[in-house]
């Protein structure tokens, strides 16, 4: 399938919410709430494409099959009711309400207009409470039931033929994400000294979730469209410990942290069904040493790893992992200047073979304060070593792709800030 052709594709998004709430005291502390929310979400994609004509030298002769008008409006009323206690060291509330949604959706496409015209009821819910120790520490915790409605290209019957190896197709039966989500965070952190730590974590267990459903032919050409599924669910957490440390004019600030996450997906290929669990974990560590507010040096390190595992799928798993090591420096000497440097190495084990895996990128900037420190005139070159990348590796739970993009290398950018 050989390809000559340039495609426009235009996007827009509107989003508009609004509400009104009565608060009603009832005893000591404890408040009653009556209100109603409305929000309403418009999207809008217009592709056309055009084949490349021989006898012009131009792109003008318009491919319908790449051409089409895709619009969705989501509408929803939210009556809800709820109550709330407020204390010296704690507060509790929660909000329950019913969502009323108009979904609709419009398409355009091979001359034939698709409407497609839902209603839903469905629950609102919200419950939150937080709980103070001591001027420095606190617990937080979060309830909410949230639902997540379809793109017009996820519910249309239009084809996207754009990619010769991957055609997309929407499902007019197509149900919205629905799923309950639970937040946890513990914090001790004395502003004063800018020393602490906290911990979180979290998860989202859905009722529903949309999910990819993919056929593969004999000539390796795969056709998805969407379905719904249950039994997935996502599960986060970490945590940070910073300190700081002064010294006459010296300053030390030392900052580590770790986050990571588990996720269960599903999905389909050729009918059959697959497992994916996906594990990622992210230590990492920041220094920073500010000499009075003459010179600030911050090194950081990273390290990311990523494996999943599959079940019922063409392969048994997948991992990957990334280093990042940078320094960052910044002169204030003399007066009136800022030199400023970020040297960094990369390296990105999720790249194929064949592609460079490591990098190092350097950019650095002068500047000049001026009228009073007012104003400041900066000079800054990116990529001075002309090695940036952007070879990838992307992994779903239905595809492993590498590909490698045309990026910006070595160059200035002049600012009046």
């Amino acid at each position: 399938d050989i390809r000559d052709q340039v495609r426009y594709n235009r996007q827009t998004t509107d989003n508009y919410d609004t509400g009104f709430h009565y608060f009603e005291p009832v005893m000591d502390s404890l408040q009653l709430k009556v209100g109603v929310n409305y929000e309403m979400k418009k999207s809008v994609e217009d592709r056309v494409g055009y084949d490349f004509n021989a006898a012009t030298g131009n792109y003008e002769d318009l491919n319908e099959s790449l051409t089409n008008y895709l619009s969705s409006s989501t509408g929803t009323v939210t009556p809800n009711v709820g109550l709330s206690i407020q204390k010296s060291k704690f507060y509790l509330g929660a909000d329950f309400g019913t969502s009323i949604t108009q979904f609709k959706n419009y398409s355009l496409y091979l001359g034939d207009v698709t409407r497609l015209n839902k209603e839903y009821v469905l629950p609102s819910a919200n419950a939150y409470g937080n709980y103070r120790f001591t001027k420095s520490k606190s617990v937080y915790a979060n309830y909410s039931y949230n639902v997540n409605f379809p793109t017009a290209s996820q519910v249309l019957p239009v084809a996207d033929v754009s990619n010769p190896l991957s055609t997309l197709i929407g499902n007019p039966d197509l149900e919205p994400d629905k799923s309950h989500q639970v937040y946890l965070r513990f914090n001790d952190y004395d502003y004063a000294t800018r020393s602490g730590y906290n911990i979180y974590g979290g998860g989202s267990a859905y009722d529903s979730r949309i999910v990819v459903f993919s056929t593969i032919d004999e000539s390796a050409k795969r056709t998805t469209s969407y379905t719904n599924i249950s039994g997935t669910y996502s599960l986060w957490g970490g945590a940070s410990w910073s300190k700081s440390i002064k010294r006459e004019t010296n300053t030390y600030k030392f900052n580590l942290g770790m986050n990571s996450q588990f996720n269960r997906n599903k999905g389909f290929i050729n009918e059959d069904m697959f497992d994916a669990r996906e594990f990622s974990i992210t230590p990492r560590i920041n220094l920073t040493w500010d000499y009075g507010e003459l010179l600030s040096i911050n090194p950081s390190y990273s390290y990311s790893y990523r494996k999943t595992d599959y079940d019922n799928y063409s392969v048994e798993s997948a991992s990957n992992f990334v280093h990042k090591l940078n320094l960052q420096t910044t002169n204030y000497w003399p007066k009136h200047f800022v030199f400023g440097n970020d040297f960094g190495y990369t390296y990105n084990s999720n790249i194929a073979d064949g592609f460079k895996k490591d990098f190092f990128l350097w950019n650095s900037s002068l500047g000049y304060n001026f009228m009073s420190d007012q104003l400041l005139f900066k000079v800054k070159v990116y990529d001075l070593l002309n090695q940036n990348l952007s070879a990838t590796r992307t992994i779903t739970p239905t595809t492993i792709r590498d590909e490698e993009n045309t990026v910006l290398r070595r160059y200035v950018m002049f600012s009046l800030t």
